[in-house]
Formats: structure tokens, sequence, C-alpha cells
């Protein structure tokens, strides 16, 4: 069966499919799998929890952060939107790993990589500022994105010996 995307992702990941089959192969990565499983089960329950705190609030409960005319009704439903994405990101994560299916992996594959770039490019945007509150936001940001990073190449580890030569 054929990844979804195959003309784009085939190119992609052709080429460098021995390179990393070498660097999963790694000591760290060698509990990916298990890792992905708790990873996918905790993200699936604490995304829950959060839908189901934001669909029981009405928007006059939201706090307005620092007294700012926000459009109230506008954030509480973004707050759902990207809540319910989560539950369906972490959701295909979990069922990818039960069924051992790469495509499944790639919502969330797509989604973390996209948050990791926006706070990469956040944490280059605190550097142009260079004072002393910049540089304490900047050490708060450099180990969540270490995180996010692992956690991502973790999920790749595991996409990775879920893939064959036939998926592409």
């Amino acid at each position: 069966m054929k990844l979804p995307l195959n003309i784009i992702l085939a190119p992609i990941l052709k080429p460098y499919l021995t390179n990393t089959r070498t660097f999963c192969k790694n000591p760290v990565f060698g509990l990916s799998e298990f890792y992905t499983y708790f990873y996918a089960t905790l993200g699936l329950i604490i995304s829950a929890n959060h839908l189901k705190k934001h669909l029981g609030e009405t928007p006059s409960n939201v706090e307005v952060k620092n007294n700012l005319n926000h459009n109230v009704m506008l954030i509480h439903d973004l707050k759902i939107i990207a809540t319910s994405m989560g539950i369906f990101q972490y959701a295909c994560l979990l069922f990818g790993c039960f069924t051992e299916n790469p495509a499944l992996f790639l919502p969330h594959l797509t989604g973390q990589l996209l948050v990791v770039f926006v706070k990469i490019v956040n944490a280059l945007l605190l550097l142009t500022h260079m004072n002393l509150k910049s540089i304490a936001q900047l050490g708060c940001k450099v180990p969540a994105i270490m995180l996010l990073t692992f956690n991502w190449l973790q999920e790749f580890c595991v996409f990775r010996q879920h893939l064959c030569v036939c998926d592409l």
C-alpha cells in the first residue's frame, strides 16, 4: 500500500532509507515504539481532558489576558479546534502503532514538525533583541524545543520501522 502524498514523500525518503535505518538503530531510540505508545496515549488523554474543559466553559467564563479587547468567542473556538486536532493527531499516532501502518503517523509527524519549526523561528526572533529578558525566555524555550525534537525523532523511528520500500 502506497503512502498518501507518495509523489512528494518518495523523493524525500527513498534516498535516505539506509541512513535513517542506521540512525534509528542508535540505543537512544531502542525503545521508541514503547515511547510512542506511551506518548500517544498520554497526549490523547490530556487532549481529551482539555476538550472536555473547553466544551464545558462558556465564552463569558474565559479569562481575557492583560485586559486586552480580544474576541473571546474566537479564542474559545480556536482552543476547541486546536484541541480537536490534537485528539485526531494522537489517535492517528496510536492507531498507527497498533496497526503498524506508517500512513497513520503522517498527521502527527507533520503537525509536530511544524510546531518545532515555529518554535525554532520564535527562538531565533528572540535572539534579535538580545536583552536579559529575551535571554531568560530563550532559556525556557530551548529545553522545550529539544524535547519536541526528541519526541519527533522517536516517532519518526517508529514510522521508519513500519515503513517498507513498497510504501514508497
